[in-house]
C-alpha cells in the first residue's frame, strides 16, 4: 500500500486533537481531502466568530443607547449578550474596541451608499439619494430603531474621547473624499457653480445632512420621502446647478 507521507503526518497530528474528524488517507487525493477539511473547519470557525461578534455588537448597541457610552459597563454588555466576561473579552477587549467596530459598520454602510452616486444622472439627484438613503439606513427597523440614537451617542462621545474621535474622523474622511470627488467632477463638467470653495461646500453639505439624520425624523412619524425637498433645496442652494 502506497502511503502519502504528507497526509500521514497531517493525520498523525490531527488524530490527537480531532480524533473523530480525521482518518489516514492513502491515495493521491488525500492532499486535497485534507485541504478541504481544513477549509471547512476554519471556515466554520470564522462564521461562528462573525455570529458572536454580531451578537455582542447588538448587545453593546442596546446598552449604549439605554445608558450612554460612559454609563454602560462591560458587565452590562455581557449580561445583555448572555455571555461571560471571559468570552466577551476574547472578541472585544474594551468599550473603545466595541465602538470602533460599530463605527466601522457605519463606515461600510455609508461607502456602499456613496458608491451608488454614479448611477444618477446629475449631482443634485445623487446627493438627494445619498441623504435619503442615509436616513433610511439609520432608521432601517422603524421608529424604535436604535441606529440613529447610537449615531448621536457616538458623536457626543467623540467630543471627549480621542479614540472614538479618531474613528469618527475616519468615517468623515471617507465621506468627504467620495463627495468631493463627485462634486469636483460635476463642476468640471460645467454642471454646477458652487457658492464657494469645494472642500468647504462638501463639509457644509455633510454637516447639514448629518444634522437631519441625527434628528431621526422617522422616529417622529415623518416619512423619509418627506425629507426629499429639504435635501434637494440644500443641494440646489449650495451647488447652484447651471441651466442648460
Amino acid at each position: 500500500m502506497r502511503v502519502n507521507i504528507r497526509s500521514f503526518l497531517w493525520c498523525a497530528v490531527t488524530d490527537s486533537i480531532l480524533p473523530k474528524q480525521t482518518k489516514l488517507l492513502t491515495d493521491d487525493k488525500s492532499d486535497s481531502a485534507c485541504g478541504c477539511f481544513v477549509t471547512k473547519l476554519f471556515g466554520k470557525r470564522a462564521q461562528n466568530r462573525e455570529v458572536q461578534e454580531a451578537r455582542i455588537l447588538e448587545a453593546a448597541t442596546n446598552c449604549f443607547v439605554r445608558a450612554g457610552f460612559r454609563g454602560a459597563s462591560m458587565n452590562d454588555i455581557c449580561s445583555e449578550a448572555g455571555m461571560s466576561p471571559g468570552a466577551l473579552y476574547r472578541y472585544f477587549p474594551s468599550k473603545e474596541s466595541l465602538i470602533e467596530a460599530i463605527v466601522a459598520g457605519h463606515r461600510k454602510a455609508s461607502a456602499e451608499i456613496l458608491d451608488r452616486m454614479s448611477g444618477y444622472g446629475n449631482i443634485i439627484d445623487a446627493l438627494v439619494m445619498v441623504g435619503l438613503d442615509h436616513v433610511r439606513q439609520k432608521s432601517a427597523n422603524g421608529v424604535d430603531d436604535a441606529s440613529a440614537r447610537l449615531f448621536a451617542e457616538v458623536r457626543a462621545e467623540a467630543i471627549r474621547n480621542e479614540a472614538v474621535a479618531a474613528q469618527c474622523e475616519l468615517y468623515e474622511g471617507q465621506m468627504r473624499e467620495k463627495l468631493l470627488s463627485a462634486v469636483s467632477a460635476a463642476k468640471a463638467r460645467g454642471e454646477i457653480d458652487p457658492v464657494g470653495d469645494l472642500e468647504l461646500v462638501v463639509a457644509s453639505l455633510a454637516a447639514m445632512g448629518e444634522g437631519i439624520i441625527m434628528r431621526n425624523f422617522p422616529a417622529q412619524g415623518v416619512p423619509v420621502e418627506a425629507l426629499e425637498p429639504m435635501f434637494r433645496a440644500l443641494a440646489v442652494g449650495i451647488l447652484r446647478p447651471v441651466q442648460a
